[in-house]
């Protein structure tokens, strides 16, 4: 009779049987816990890490984040082009499609092309290139497309921006300003 009670698998204690749901393995939460933590398996090594997490050194965080660092954009063999965006910004595309979520009430999701790089309008032939910090500009249509192709094929910008926003604002008021100053004469 003593052949099918079953043991828990941590103490070897005799399981209480249940008459509905799962049957137990193990005789009681502290069981299971322990058993938990000094358990393992050999696909994915412990399943629990006692201690604490031992930090990187500089130079391992460094490595891991050069490892993980995506392709340089030159090396990619698809053609880039030109999109508009709206009236006043276009953006240079590798046709490369990603998700857009929706918006509860206000739009269901769709895929875009991925956007590697700017062309924003400040006046009327006043544009800017931008790729992440990089900028070049203000300066012709021509010119700023030249330039964002360039600088989404990996080459450097003009200067570099921290905030992008207090940027275009400053640009724009500077040329404003420009303009009324040229227009009293």
């Amino acid at each position: 009779m003593d052949a099918f009670v079953k043991r828990c698998e941590h103490c070897n204690e005799a399981v209480p049987e249940n008459k509905r749901g799962r049957p137990q393995r193990y005789c009681s939460d502290r069981c299971r816990q322990a058993h938990r933590k000094i358990g393992s398996t050999a696909e994915n090594g412990l399943r629990y890490r006692p201690g604490r997490v031992k930090p990187k050194s500089a130079l391992e965080v460094f490595e891991i984040a050069r490892e993980f660092k995506p392709e340089n954009l030159s090396l990619k063999n698809s053609p880039l082009r030109c999109e508009r965006v709206n009236d006043s910004t276009f953006k240079i595309t590798d046709g490369e499609l990603t998700n857009v979520p929706g918006s509860h009430g206000k739009w269901a999701g769709y895929r875009a092309s991925k956007a590697l790089a700017w062309i924003i309008k400040l006046e009327s032939d006043a544009w800017l290139a931008r790729c992440e910090d990089q900028v070049c500009g203000p300066c012709s249509f021509a010119e700023a497309k030249t330039n964002a192709i360039a600088m989404a094929k990996g080459a450097h910008g003009d200067y570099v921006v921290r905030n992008p926003i207090s940027h275009l604002n400053g640009l724009q008021a500077r040329l404003l300003d420009t303009d009324e100053s040229s227009g009293d004469d």
